[in-house]
């Protein structure tokens, strides 16, 4: 035998391991005391935290208010285009474009003009601008769909006014989609890439359509730094910021 244990002691273990599961814990009330303190500007400012502060604001303060570009105009929201939506739709399809190491490319970008935040206004614009424009950590994501998930995505934006989108073009009548065209082609029974935020991609501000994506690719770019990225290009090649309406989404007259 490993252990040599006599019948006294056994009785011992046995009679603690009952006590000990008879036992009931309680809970009991303590007195609690508490204060209420006033947290304002006459609050002191403590000097040692203030020490270890300073460096990392006054870095993050030099880093956002360094000027990245300069608007020719104020572009701000409108339906069913508008001049920031056009320009921040195009500059995603266009750098994903030039910079998606994706056999295939993406035919379209869809943002919601919701997720802009601000206009951007006429003259110097600063990263804190974009940071602004653009304040949630939103990711690019490739989706393929079909036509028909087209067509639905289209009604959709439809129906709602509608958004922001570049490579594609349609009309809005009574709701629904009409004359839809991709890279000026009729819609052709293929498979489409379409480049979104993560955010629509799973299914923000009613974009359904997209959770029924055959595939769906993720990305570490965050769209705020594809538009930054965007305008430093065009600063560094002398190019101003601009946009322009071209009725890529219009209302069809009666």
């Amino acid at each position: 035998m490993l252990f040599n244990v006599s019948r006294q002691g056994v009785l011992w273990v046995l009679l603690l391991l009952v006590a000990l599961s008879c036992q009931q814990s309680t809970l009991r009330k303590q007195n609690v005391i508490s204060q209420f303190h006033l947290i304002d500007n006459l609050v002191a400012i403590d000097s040692l935290m203030e020490i270890e502060i300073a460096p990392y604001r006054d870095s993050l303060s030099i880093e956002m208010s360094k000027v990245i570009g300069i608007a020719a105009q104020e572009l701000s929201g409108g339906l069913p285009e508008g001049l920031l939506s056009n320009f921040v739709s195009d500059l995603i399809l266009e750098e994903c474009i030039l910079n998606s190491d994706r056999e295939t490319k993406p035919d379209i970008s869809i943002i919601n003009i919701k997720g802009l935040r601000i206009p951007l206004q006429k003259g110097e614009i600063t990263v804190g601008n974009i940071y602004q424009l653009m304040p949630f950590e939103n990711e690019i994501v490739y989706l393929t769909l079909t036509k028909d998930h087209l067509l639905e995505l289209f009604n959709y934006m439809a129906s709602v006014g509608g958004d922001g989108i570049s490579g594609a073009s349609f009309g809005i009548r009574n709701g629904v989609a009409v004359n839809v065209k991709v890279g000026d082609k009729a819609l052709e029974d293929r498979n489409y890439v379409v480049v979104t935020s993560d955010y629509l991609a799973d299914g923000g501000d009613h974009f359904d359509v997209f959770k029924s994506a055959i595939e769906r690719t993720g990305s570490s770019l965050k769209v705020r730094d594809v538009i930054i990225q965007h305008i430093q290009s065009l600063t560094a090649n002398k190019q101003i910021i601009d946009s322009h309406l071209d009725k890529r989404i219009y209302n069809e007259e009666k």
